[in-house]
Parts: structure tokens; sequence; C-alpha cells
């Protein structure tokens, strides 16, 4: 319902239509302990060199870990969400996998500016070490038409706000739609932030998804 019940209706609801939805999942105390300490080692092992190497406060690993048999235990994670969240769009029928599967290192003073995931459907990140000051990530609103208009409200909610910023903790995994404009505010800690992203796409796009919906209609006649 409405805030304000000093109305002459009978009722109120809100409508949430084509909503921008992020998905939130903790992993267990144990699980989570574990895939930290190995996304951590992973991304030392991998990109922690460039640190002496170049005065950028973010860098990357390569974006094939999903096929590390050391990533398996995040992998499973991330395939564990995916279906969570196929199912919640009644898509689980179609066959997906990992496309991507990176670690990422940010410095004290790191961000990481607005961009989104072309070519997949699924795109996110896991927290493995994010100390106060670097646990926020920022979503922005997609919606071209709502920078047309601006009025200035009382307050910020995120009903009315062009940028969603959330805190996130270790041990999270967030998803969203690869679509979804975001970014990673600097890190204000004096600490290193470890995270994890990647992707997921489905298996038999240009199978299954592709051809144009009427084609799929006549083929059923």
């Amino acid at each position: 319902p409405l805030a304000d019940q000093n109305t002459p209706f009978a009722k109120s609801e809100i409508l949430p239509f084509f909503p921008s939805l992020v998905w939130r999942f903790r992993l267990p105390d144990e699980d989570a302990a574990a895939i930290n300490e190995l996304v951590i080692r992973k991304g030392e092992e991998l990109a922690g060199h460039l640190k002496g190497e170049y005065d950028s406060t973010f860098m990357q690993t390569h974006q094939k870990l999903h096929r590390d048999s050391d990533m398996a235990p995040l992998s499973r994670h991330v395939m564990a969400a995916s279906s969570a969240v196929m199912q919640m769009l009644a898509l689980e029928q179609h066959p997906y996998e990992i496309t991507g599967l990176w670690v990422n290192i940010g410095r004290p003073g790191a961000t990481h500016k607005r961009h989104r995931h072309n070519n997949n459907f699924l795109s996110g990140t896991y927290y493995a070490h994010a100390p106060a000051g670097a646990n926020s990530i920022a979503f922005f609103d997609p919606r071209t038409e709502q920078g047309l208009l601006c009025p200035q409200p009382a307050r910020l909610t995120q009903h009315n706000a062009g940028k969603v910023t959330l805190s996130v903790e270790p041990g999270e995994l967030l998803l969203w739609q690869s679509w979804f404009r975001h970014e990673v505010p600097p890190n204000d800690s004096g600490e290193d932030r470890y995270t994890a992203s990647f992707n997921v796409m489905f298996s038999r796009f240009t199978e299954l998804h592709s051809p144009p919906m009427i084609q799929k209609v006549v083929d059923q006649l």
C-alpha cells in the first residue's frame, strides 16, 4: 500500500512491473572461509606481481578461472545461485554455463567505472575480502527515459534515485542480469579488496533463442 492512507480510495497497491533485480546469496561460513582464502591466493598468484610493476590500483587475472580445478568450489556456488535465478525467471529448462571467471584486486583508491558485461545473460561478483570503505557496489537505473525529467525529491530512496549503492560483506555472492550497468566505488580502506567476478550464458543460445519468435510459433503448427 501507499504510505499516505488519507485518501478517498478503498484500496491502493504498487505494481512493480519490469523490475531491475539483484540477487544476493550468503555462503555458509565454512564454505565462505575456504573460498575467501582461495580467491585471495589465486589473485596473488596470478596478478599480485602487477602491484609493483604498474601504477594502476586495479588489476585482474585472466578470465578463464572457471576452467581451473582449484576454483571448482566457487564455480559450484555460482552455478547453484544461477540455478535459483533461472528457476525464478522460468528459464531453468535451458542449459547454461559459466563463460568467464576472474579475480579482481582493488588496492586502496581503486575504482571500477560504470560498465556492463556484454554477450552474457547473468553476471555477478563474489566478495572474498571487502573491508569497511571497500565494501560496496553501485547500480544505475537502466531506463533511458529516466534522465529526461529529474524533479528534486525530499529524500532519496530506491524508488526515485538514479543510482543505488549496496553494502556487501565477505562471503556474499551477488547476481544480476548482464545489461545492468554498475560500478565499484573507490576503495577508501587501507587494505586491498579481493573479489571474483563471473558471467553466465546459455550454452545453446543460437539454436534455442536466436530464431525469431514468430518462426518458433510457425514450427509448432
